[in-house]
């Protein structure tokens, strides 16, 4: 997940990790202790204090639910629907949860030595990273369902089940849109 530092932060212990208002930390364990998080910026960590952040909150993060719950969460939604949760086998660590035709599979998210997350071969630098795109070009709608946007215009992904034509949204609107549009969003 990640944050935007309210205040500035200035360091006082060897664990601590300093930081200036506005800038945007990767939050990597808010389980240990509810006035310290852990934090990722510019290649380092170390403690911060959770009152000089604010979250960025997302719809699709659940935080700590069961794989039981995230699997009743997504019955009733649509094939590709999904979820992030903390992992329940590895805290600190994170699952994706995503509704399949023949139910819901679990998969582990995983990080690399410089803290880039993947699931497979492809890595982010960060959870919203894995979920976003940025449009390349403007996109006017031909058919009724689809997604208009213009060139920049940050997305979320909902569902990539066609490898040609995605659903995203973009604020309160949804739609269908080409996805050769659209690239990785790198915040």
């Amino acid at each position: 997940m990640e944050a935007v530092a309210k205040h500035d932060f200035s360091a006082t212990a060897d664990d601590e990790l300093s930081f200036r208002k506005t800038q945007i930390l990767k939050i990597l364990n808010m389980e240990d202790d509810s006035n310290w998080y852990r934090a990722e910026l510019d290649g380092k960590e170390g403690l911060i204090p959770s009152n000089y952040i604010e979250m960025k909150n997302h719809d699709w993060y659940y935080g700590r639910i069961t794989r039981a719950d995230a699997e009743k969460l997504l019955s009733n939604k649509h094939e590709g629907a999904f979820l992030i949760r903390i992992s329940e086998s590895s805290p600190g660590d994170f699952s994706l949860s995503v509704k399949c035709p023949d139910g819901v599979q679990h998969f582990k998210v995983l990080r690399d030595a410089q803290s880039k997350f993947f699931l497979w071969v492809v890595k982010f630098n960060s959870l919203n990273e894995l979920l976003l795109v940025q449009a390349l070009y403007d996109f006017v709608p031909q058919e009724s369902g689809e997604l208009d946007f213009r060139r920049g215009d940050v997305i979320t992904v909902t569902d990539r089940s066609d490898e040609n034509w995605w659903n995203g949204e973009i604020g309160n609107r949804k739609g269908i849109f080409p996805a050769t549009y659209v690239t990785p969003y790198h915040s």
